[in-house]
Parts: structure tokens; C-alpha cells; sequence
């Protein structure tokens, strides 16, 4: 018996370090060649910036780089940390929501602080944010001077140089409202009586005992609208039409009826005064709103007294100015008609000591 029989194959020897050197050497040989090569092929598509140099693929290759699609090609992607999205429950992006703005507190300072130049620091002290001027008062007399026959023949008007001082402050950031007090008018009707309401050959009084101007009067609302437009000229950003109705208040079945007081056409001539307003202040309606307050006493059965309708102060009122108590009337009486505007809020004084007139004013929506 050989050991011949248990050979499978010839001899195979062991392989010595010189064939483990020459196989590396091979190797390396061929990585060389390989970049070399992929050098050579890729110099075409390196650009230079101002970053460094980039490699800018054709169209072809971009889609695989770095083993991903790349719709982009060479752009650089964003820092995660500079983009600011807000995913929502559908799935799509959006920008963050903007933080909701906060009410406005308004108090209300005689002209002469906006004269003097008091007026921004009591603001500051009060911790208001907007300012109000009684621009047209119950006794018919104006802060500004007007460039209306009315206003001069009844000697109202303020001097001159108030319009440029209220100019010059409305110019400033602060918000500011004029209150408009339009037929409660103690001087037109003293001065033009063909223009007042009466009672026989008397100027009617209200229950404050002031003279009224006859809403139903062409020349009166023209004289109310052109005062609104003087003033959305010096740069109002609001004007409030107050007692912008017939009168509620008082004994008016003593008016003397007739052209100047007729009950069947109240609403139609109220109408007539705001479309006037609308048009005197629309050259200025980039800049100023018009507002209406109303009490109470002037809707449901006073409706009948005022004029005044829902339609009306929905149609005309970019906000509608009102107190606590008058606004549960309103919602009361009208539920589903002006149950979601805007509404300002007339607020008591702080304080016993103070006696100026204040509001909340809503942001805009």
C-alpha cells in the first residue's frame, strides 16, 4: 500500500511575500489608473466660488449623487435651522401664525396737549396707546380751523395754526380718533335758524338744553360731511359720528313738524348724510374710517325717534362705539343682524378724578 493513492493533485508550495507584494503592488497599480482617470473625466464639471471649489454634475449623474435624487443639482441645501414652517393636521406647510394684536386703551386729552406738546407723555403715564380729540363738541365749537361758510358765519372755528399742529401730530405713530358730535349743536342753529329744529318760533332744546340742526337739512349734511373731510385731510385715523340721528332725548313731540322733521323719512335722509360722509372722506379712505356710536335709547322702539337702523349702522359703520349697557341692548334687539362687528367699548373713568373720555379699541381684523 503507497501514499500514492491518498494524492488528489500535484504539490502547491506556500506563497511566499514576494507574490503577496507583487498583488498588492497590482492593486495599487490599478487604483492609481482608476482615479487617474475619474480626475481626468471629472476636471470638465469643477467650478470655482467664492466657497471653494464645487463639483457640478451633468444632468445625468445629479439625480444619484451621493447615492441620492438630488433635484437640484449643485445648490447647496439650507441650514434646517433657517427655515421656519408650520406643518398643519392637512399635511401642508405654512408660515408661522403672527401673534394676534392686542386691544388698543384710547383716552381723551384736550387739543391744547397736542398744542403744547404734552400730549405723547400723559398718554405714556395713562398707559393708553391712542388718543382722542373731541374735534367737533355739543356746542358746535371746532379744534381746527374749516374753510365752510357754516363754520365762519357762526364763528366756531379755532385758529388757523391748530391745522398745522394737528397735522403734524397725525403724522406721528400714535392712533388718533376725532369724535364728530354732528347735529347736537348749540351755535349753527343760534347763528342760522331756517337750519335749526323748532318748536313754533323757538330753536327746539333737548333734554341738556341744546339746539339741534335738522337732520333732513341738505346744507346741514353737506356741512357735516365737509367737516369729516377737513379732517380726514389733516390725518385722522378715525372719525366717530356721534348724534349723527334725529334727537331721542328731550320733549320731541314738541318739534314742529314739517321739510325739517318728517318721521316717514328719517332713515332716507340718514342715509343721504352718510353716503356724503363716504364720499367727502373716500380721497382720504386709505388712511381714515368712519364710525358710528349709538346708545340704546336710539334702537328698537327709539328707532322710530332716531332713524337709525341696523342696516344703516352695518352698511356705514367701519366700527360702532358704545357702552357696556347700550351694547346688551344692540345684541338684544338685533341678535343676528350685528352680532359679530366690530364693536368699541365706551368705558367707565378709572377713577373718580378722572373725567376723560376713554374706549378699548379692537385690533383690525
Amino acid at each position: 500500500m503507497g501514499r500514492a493513492n491518498k494524492d488528489v493533485g500535484g504539490y502547491r508550495g506556500r506563497r511566499t511575500l514576494t507574490d503577496i507584494l507583487k498583488f498588492i503592488a497590482i492593486a495599487l497599480g490599478v487604483v492609481v489608473v482608476l482615479v487617474l482617470a475619474g480626475l481626468f473625466f471629472a476636471q470638465r464639471y469643477i467650478v470655482y466660488t467664492d466657497e471653494g471649489p464645487k463639483l457640478e454634475l451633468p444632468p445625468f449623474l445629479q439625480m444619484f449623487r451621493g447615492g441620492e435624487k438630488d433635484p437640484v443639482g449643485s445648490a447647496s441645501l439650507p441650514d434646517p435651522s433657517d427655515v421656519s414652517v408650520v406643518i398643519d393636521p392637512g399635511g401642508s406647510a405654512s408660515e408661522p401664525p403672527a401673534e394676534p394684536e392686542k386691544p388698543s386703551f384710547a383716552i381723551q386729552l384736550p387739543v391744547e396737549d397736542v398744542l403744547n406738546g404734552t400730549a405723547a407723555a400723559k398718554l405714556e403715564e395713562a398707559g393708553a396707546s391712542a388718543l382722542i380729540l373731541e374735534a367737533k363738541a355739543p356746542s358746535g365749537q371746532l379744534i381746527w380751523h374749516s374753510d365752510l361758510f357754516t363754520a365762519d358765519w357762526a364763528e366756531v372755528n379755532a385758529p388757523q395754526s391748530n391745522n398745522e399742529a394737528l397735522k403734524q401730530w397725525n403724522e406721528g405713530e400714535v392712533y388718533t380718533v376725532a369724535r364728530v358730535c354732528c347735529f347736537r349743536d348749540d351755535s349753527v342753529p343760534y347763528s342760522l335758524n331756517k337750519r335749526a329744529l323748532r318748536k313754533g318760533n323757538y330753536n327746539w332744546r333737548d333734554e341738556l338744553g341744546l339746539r339741534w340742526m335738522s337732520p333732513a337739512h341738505e346744507e346741514n349734511q353737506a356741512y357735516i360731511a365737509g367737516l369729516c373731510g377737513e379732517l380726514a385731510a389733516l390725518g385722522f385715523d378715525e372719525i366717530v359720528l356721534e348724534q349723527w340721528h334725529f334727537p331721542v332725548g328731550g320733549k320731541t313731540e314738541n318739534i314742529t313738524r314739517g321739510d325739517r322733521y318728517d318721521p316717514d323719512a328719517f332713515t332716507t335722509q340718514l342715509e343721504s348724510l352718510l353716503n356724503q360722509v363716504v364720499e367727502a372722506v373716500s380721497p382720504y379712505a386709505a388712511n381714515t374710517e368712519v364710525s358710528l356710536r349709538f346708545t340704546g335709547d336710539m334702537l328698537g322702539e327709539g328707532s322710530a325717534l332716531s332713524g337709525v337702523t341696523p342696516q344703516l349702522m352695518l352698511q356705514y359703520g367701519n366700527r360702532l362705539w358704545c357702552d357696556p349697557e347700550s351694547r346688551s341692548v344692540l345684541f338684544e334687539v338685533y341678535p343676528s343682524s350685528i352680532g359679530s362687528r366690530r364693536t368699541v367699548d365706551i368705558v367707565p373713568q378709572a377713577d373718580e378724578n378722572r373725567t376723560s373720555f376713554q374706549a378699548v379699541i379692537p385690533p383690525e381684523e
